[in-house]
């Protein structure tokens, strides 16, 4: 029994580190993420391992069933083997994009213990988030046990953003607002000039930024979204600079215009009624 409280033990140990690496490479340090890869993997090992445990404690062997065996020497089975059994037990309990990730975080891992590998950072960091979901979800499946109750206070906030995916993808949203912001820096100072980040009218996050490749110049980084009245725009007629929503569209032959007030007619209507 002592050989299952120390899987639990060793696998929430590797948890909580890769939960600190996952942090600090959200912090900025990129190489942490390649040191929570090895730990999430050792994490979600063990955490596979206790739960076979929990069904003998004799099948943590890779032959449980040789004349004698030594806890300490003897040699236990590995993740697939781990998943081969809960596969096994019940049939694709371990499957499609779950399996899928966690073959990608097996190949990562053994090239990083190797010293050869590369890692595209925002794709690890969904892969890494997608991957931990899916472990406690497997874990409240079966009751294994409750993780979050075992974290400790100062991870218990990354915990809970890597946990909730519409929480880990609005992380990442304002992360790369607070990028933009931070490379498009503006005058205080200056009350004529556009702002670079807003509220988004969509999903009402502090995500909508500046973006070149947006027709409306600005595109929010949580939902894409690229429309909003209260943007700033000016009138394809004169030039006048205002909100969007200040502006009517006009579609011809030649395309699309946004005109003001004045430029659309309806001042010179409006002064007729009158």
């Amino acid at each position: 029994m002592s050989h299952k409280l120390d899987l639990l033990g060793n696998a929430m140990d590797s948890l909580e580190e890769a939960l600190k690496k996952f942090q600090e490479g959200d912090e900025g340090d990129h190489k942490a993420y390649k040191f929570c890869v090895l730990h999430m993997a050792h994490f979600i090992e063990l955490i596979f391992k206790h739960h076979i445990t929990e069904k003998h404690p004799l099948l943590i062997y890779a032959n449980p069933f040789a004349a004698k065996i030594d806890p300490a020497t003897a040699k236990t089975i590995g993740l697939w083997e781990a998943v081969n059994f809960i596969n096994n037990e019940e049939k694709d309990a371990v499957a499609g994009d779950f399996r899928k990730d966690l073959e990608w975080l097996k190949k990562l891992r053994n090239d990083i213990e190797h010293h050869k590998f590369e890692m595209d950072v925002p794709t690890a960091r969904i892969a890494i988030g997608r991957l931990f979901r899916s472990v406690l979800e497997f874990l409240d499946y079966y009751g294994v046990v409750d993780v979050e109750k075992r974290i400790p206070e100062e991870t218990k906030a990354i915990f809970s953003v890597l946990s909730d995916e519409y929480q880990f993808k609005l992380h990442d949203a304002l992360k790369t607002a607070d990028e933009v912001e931070k490379a498009n820096p503006t005058d205080p100072m200056d009350p004529e000039i556009d702002p670079v980040r807003m509220d988004c009218e969509e999903c009402g996050n502090h995500t909508m930024v500046v973006n070149k490749e947006s027709g409306t110049g600005y595109r929010c980084t949580f939902c894409d979204n690229e429309y909003g009245d209260e943007l700033p725009a000016n009138c394809t007629i004169c030039g006048a600079h205002m909100t969007s929503g200040d502006l009517e569209t006009w579609s011809d032959e030649h395309g699309v215009e946004y005109r003001c007030y004045y430029c659309s007619g309806r001042y010179a209507a409006d002064r007729d009624r009158g």
